[in-house]
């Protein structure tokens, strides 16, 4: 299965999968052509943690590419931590979903 991998603004590495990625586009048609876009929004983006949810961040950058009424992407990742049999951390970070947004400058 294909994976693309970026780093974030603070060097945690972040991926998605090629399933994922068409769960994403079957639901937000506005994205189908913007991978990169959304590999950038999580490389360069805004990060905010999730109330509700610890583990999940939204990252949101402006996209000026994209199609009206949409000028931005969020970008929902969830970061798990596990252990290893021999006491290591392990992290997971993984990119859940993505849309295009309309951000006010």
């Amino acid at each position: 299965m294909r994976k693309w991998f970026v780093k974030d603004r603070e060097g945690r590495e972040i991926y998605l999968t090629e399933e994922q990625w068409q769960h994403i586009i079957s639901r937000h048609g506005e994205l189908r052509q913007y991978l990169n876009e959304v590999l950038n929004t999580v490389k360069y983006g805004k990060r905010k943690q999730q109330p509700q949810d610890p583990q999940a961040y939204v990252y949101r950058q402006a996209c000026d590419s994209l199609p009206p009424p949409f000028n931005g992407i969020m970008v929902v990742v969830v970061f798990h931590f596990e252990q290893s049999p021999e006491g290591y951390e392990i992290t997971n970070n993984f990119m859940v979903t993505a849309w295009g947004i309309m951000m006010r400058r």
